[in-house]
C-alpha cells in the first residue's frame, strides 16, 4: 500500500513538472535557476524527493539490494533527472526535461506492471562503488543521447531554414553541441572506471571469476563506440549528426547490453 501510495504521489509531482517543461517551450530556454522557473524547480526538487524515498524502500533490504529490471530503469531515470536538475541550473537545458519526465511516468508504471525480485547480496565496499558509478555512467550517457536528439532537431531545422523557429526554444547550436560533448566525455571515464573495475576486480567485487558475457562484449562495443566519437571530435572536429549518429549507437548498445539482457534473463529465462 505504501509503495502504491508514494508511487501516485511521484507520477502526479512529475506530470505537473512535465506540464510546466512542456509550456515553457512557448518562451526562450533559460536555466533552472531563472526566477520564471521557480514553480517547475519546486516541482522538480519534490517529485526527486519522494522518489528518492520510494527506491530506498524498493531497493534496500536487509537482505541485499534488489536491482531487479524494473527498480533499475527506476533508479537510472532517478540519477538522469537528478543530473538533469544540476546541469539545468547553470545551463539553458531546461528543454531536456520534456523527453527525460515523462520517461519517469512510464518507468515508475512499468515497476508496477512488471515486478521482479532480484536481490544482490551486499557485499564490499567495492560493489557498491561498482554500481554507483556505472548507474552515474548511463545516466550521464542517456543523458548526452537525449541531447543529441535535440542537436539533431537544430540540425534538420538549420537545413530546412527554419532555426529562426527553433532558436526560440533552444540556446545556439554550438551551445547545445558543447554541451552534449561534456556529457559525452564525462559518461565515458565514467564508463570505462565501471569496465576496468568490472572487469580486472571481478573476483574483489563479485566473488566470482569472469565471465564473457552479451552485457560486457555489448558495454565493451559501447565504450569503443564512443571512445572512437571523442577522438574523431578531437582530431578531424566531428559534429553535427555524425555525433549525434554515434552517440545514439552507443546508447542503444550500452542499454542493450545491461536493460535488454536484464529483461531476457529476469521474464523470458526466469533467472
Amino acid at each position: 500500500m505504501t509503495f502504491i501510495v508514494l508511487t501516485a504521489i511521484v507520477v502526479i509531482l512529475y506530470s505537473l513538472s512535465s506540464t510546466l517543461v512542456i509550456r515553457s517551450l512557448v518562451r526562450p530556454t533559460v536555466s533552472l535557476a531563472s526566477p520564471q522557473n521557480r514553480m517547475l524547480l519546486l516541482a522538480l526538487i519534490s517529485s526527486l524527493f519522494f522518489h528518492g524515498i520510494l527506491l530506498k524502500l524498493q531497493i534496500f533490504s536487509d537482505s541485499g539490494l534488489n536491482l531487479s529490471f524494473g527498480y533499475a530503469m527506476s533508479l537510472v531515470m532517478w540519477v538522469i533527472t537528478i543530473m538533469y536538475l544540476l546541469i539545468s541550473l547553470t545551463r539553458p537545458a531546461t528543454i531536456i526535461g520534456a523527453i527525460i519526465l515523462p520517461l519517469n511516468i512510464i518507468t515508475l508504471i512499468i515497476v508496477i506492471f512488471l515486478p521482479s525480485n532480484t536481490v544482490i547480496a551486499s557485499g564490499s565496499p567495492l560493489l557498491h562503488l561498482h554500481i554507483a558509478t556505472a548507474i552515474l555512467a548511463y545516466s550521464l550517457l542517456a543523458l548526452a543521447g537525449v541531447q543529441a536528439l535535440f542537436v539533431n532537431s537544430q540540425e534538420k531545422a538549420l537545413h530546412r531554414h527554419q532555426a529562426k523557429q527553433i532558436n526560440l526554444q533552444l540556446p545556439p547550436l554550438e551551445t547545445m553541441e558543447s554541451l552534449l560533448f561534456s556529457m559525452l566525455l564525462g559518461g565515458f571515464i565514467l564508463l570505462s572506471l565501471t569496465l576496468v573495475s568490472g572487469v580486472f576486480f571481478t573476483e574483489e567485487i563479485f566473488g566470482k571469476k569472469l565471465v564473457i558475457n552479451h552485457h560486457i562484449v555489448l558495454s565493451v562495443v559501447a565504450w569503443l563506440v564512443f571512445g572512437m566519437l571523442l577522438f574523431g571530435h578531437w582530431r578531424w572536429g566531428w559534429r553535427g549528426r555524425n555525433a549525434v549518429h554515434w552517440t545514439i549507437g552507443g546508447l542503444s548498445l550500452l542499454v542493450l547490453g545491461y536493460f535488454g539482457t536484464k529483461f531476457v534473463l529476469e521474464f523470458m529465462l526466469s533467472r
